[in-house]
C-alpha cells in the first residue's frame, strides 16, 4: 500500500507541473495531439495506482477483523475477549452441572407426610332378638352365635380403615353368667369374635352398663377382650397400674393415644377396697392424662360416654367438657350414650389448632323402639402428619340405619343411602306401635349434621 502511494504522488507532481509540461511539449515538437496523448497517459496511470492503493488499504483494515471472527467461530471465544474492556459486555458461561446445582439449591425439600385412617361407630347394645337371630344363623361346627351378618353391609369400610373404633355397651362375661337384657345387659362372647373379624381394632367399654354384672362381670369382660389379639381395649382397667398405662397404637409411622371416660354407671359402684378402676370423668385426671398422651403420641383421641339420652342437641355439660379436652390437646372427641346422633363440629383451640368433636354417633346396633334410635353414624377421617405437624383431615359423617323386621330377625346395619322405603315400611319398631319413614330419617340427619361433613359412602 505504501509503494502505490509514492508512485501516485510522483505522477501527480509531474502531470501538473508547468515546467514539466513545457519541456514535454518541446519534446514532442510542439505537437498538441502528441502532448495531450502523453498527458492522458499520466492521468490513466494516476487512476490505476489510486485504485491499487485503495484496494490494498481496505484489505489491511478488514482482514484482521475477519480473521478474528473466524477464530472466534472455531475456537469458541477469541483471545482478544479474554480481558474485557470498559465497553465490553461480559456473558458468563453456564454449564448443565451449574444449572442443576442451582436448581437443587433453590427448590424447597419435599415435606415428610405420614397418615393413618380412622373410622368410628356408636353403641352396640344386644337385646334378646339379636341373640335369637344370631343363633338361627349359627354355623354348624363353628360358633353357636353368628353376628357377622349384622355387619356385612358396612364391613368393607371398617376393615379397610387403619383404625376402627366401637363403643361396646353390652358386657360379655362368658361362662357362669346368663344372658340378660334391659336394664342389665350381658351377651354372648361370640359377638366379640365377630366384632374383631369385622375389622374393629379399638373397643371401648367405659359406659353406664359396665357394672351391670358387678365387679366380677366387668373383670371377666376385660379378660375376654384382652385375650383377643389385635384388639386394644379402653375404658376398663384391672388396677391403677393398668389405668396409668396409656393405650397407644402405631399405624404407618403415626402414633395414636386413646383415652376413655364415662360420666356414670347407673348408680352402680365397685365394692370398697376394689383395685379395679372405672374412668369416671374428672377435670384434673383428664388434664394430666392428656398432657402425658401429647408427649408420647402424635394424635390423641378421647372416647366419652356422656349426658342425656334421646336429644339431638348437646348439653352444656358436653360442651364444657369438650372445651376442656380440646384446650388440653385432644385432637378428636368421640361421644356416645344419647342413642341418637348429635352434631359434628370443630372446636378452635388457644394454640391455633382445632379439635374435631363428634358429640354422639347414635346407635350402631340396638333393637330400640323409636325411629330416631335407628339412625346412627360412622365418623371417618385421616390423621395426617406433615413434617411432624398433626392435622385431622377428610372428615366424613356416614349415616347408617339399623334394621330388624317385625319378628326381630334380619338384624343388619345399612348405609342410609342403601336403605329403601320398603325396608322402612317393614321395620320392626311397628311392634311397639311406631313407624319409620325414609324421609323422616333424612330430616333428622339434615337438621343435625353440618353439610360440610356429609358425603355418600
Amino acid at each position: 500500500m505504501y509503494e502505490y502511494g509514492i508512485i501516485n504522488y510522483n505522477v501527480c507532481l509531474y502531470a501538473f507541473n508547468p515546467e514539466f509540461v513545457r519541456r514535454i511539449a518541446l519534446f514532442f515538437g510542439g505537437s498538441v495531439r502528441k502532448f495531450f496523448s502523453f498527458r492522458l497517459f499520466l492521468l490513466c496511470t494516476f487512476i490505476v495506482f489510486s485504485l491499487l492503493s485503495f484496494s490494498s488499504c481496505t484489505q489491511s483494515i478488514f482482514r484482521p477483523a475477519a480473521e478474528t471472527a473466524d477464530r472466534a467461530m472455531t475456537e469458541g471465544i477469541s483471545d482478544t475477549l479474554d480481558t474485557p474492556s470498559d465497553t465490553d459486555v461480559f456473558v458468563p458461561q453456564v454449564t448443565d452441572e451449574t444449572s442443576a446445582q442451582e436448581t437443587t439449591e433453590t427448590l424447597p425439600p419435599e415435606p415428610e407426610i405420614r397418615s393413618a385412617s380412622f373410622v368410628g361407630v356408636g353403641d352396640i347394645i344386644i337385646y334378646y332378638g339379636n341373640v335369637r337371630d344370631a343363633k338361627s344363623q349359627g354355623v354348624p361346627g363353628g360358633r353357636t352365635y353368628n353376628f357377622a351378618p349384622l355387619f356385612k353391609n358396612v364391613s368393607e369400610r371398617i376393615s379397610s380403615a387403619d383404625i376402627a373404633f366401637v363403643n361396646q355397651e353390652t358386657l360379655m362375661c362368658g361362662e357362669g353368667y346368663e344372658f340378660s337384657y334391659y336394664p342389665h345387659f350381658n351377651g354372648p362372647q361370640d359377638l366379640g369374635y365377630d366384632i374383631k373379624e369385622t375389622g374393629f381394632d379399638v373397643v371401648n367399654i367405659a359406659n353406664n352398663h359396665m357394672l351391670d354384672k358387678g365387679e366380677n362381670g366387668l373383670l371377666a369382660t376385660i379378660d375376654f377382650w384382652n385375650s383377643l389379639e389385635g384388639i386394644t381395649l379402653i375404658g376398663g382397667y384391672k388396677d391403677q397400674t393398668d389405668y396409668d398405662t396409656l393405650r397407644i397404637i402405631e399405624r404407618n409411622g403415626v402414633r395414636i393415644a386413646f383415652l376413655s371416660y364415662t360420666f356414670f354407671t347407673n348408680y352402680l359402684s365397685l365394692p370398697d377396697g376394689s383395685e379395679t378402676v372405672i374412668p369416671y370423668f374428672d377435670d384434673e385426671t383428664a388434664m394430666t392424662q392428656l398432657s402425658r398422651a401429647r408427649e408420647l403420641a402424635d394424635f390423641v383421641i378421647v372416647s366419652v360416654h356422656w349426658d342425656a339420652e334421646n336429644t339431638f342437641t348437646p348439653t352444656q355439660i358436653e360442651r364444657d367438657f369438650s372445651r376442656l379436652l380440646a384446650d388440653n390437646g385432644a385432637d378428636a372427641i368421640i361421644g356416645h350414650h344419647p342413642h341418637v346422633i348429635q352434631p359434628v363440629e370443630w372446636i378452635d383451640r388457644a394454640d391455633g389448632g382445632r379439635t374435631l368433636c363428634v358429640y354422639s354417633l347414635g346407635n350402631f346396633a340396638a333393637e330400640q323402639a323409636k325411629d330416631y334410635n335407628m339412625l346412627g353414624g360412622m365418623i371417618s377421617f385421616d390423621m395426617v402428619l406433615t413434617d411432624g405437624v398433626p392435622a385431622i383431615e377428610n372428615v366424613v359423617f356416614i349415616p347408617t340405619v339399623y334394621y330388624f323386621d317385625t319378628s326381630f330377625y334380619q338384624n343388619q346395619v345399612y348405609y342410609l343411602s342403601d336403605f329403601t322405603e320398603e325396608m322402612a315400611n317393614s321395620h320392626g319398631i311397628s311392634y311397639y306401635g311406631n313407624s319409620l319413614s325414609l324421609d323422616t330419617l333424612k330430616k333428622y340427619l339434615s337438621a343435625t349434621i353440618d353439610p360440610q361433613f356429609l358425603r355418600e359412602p
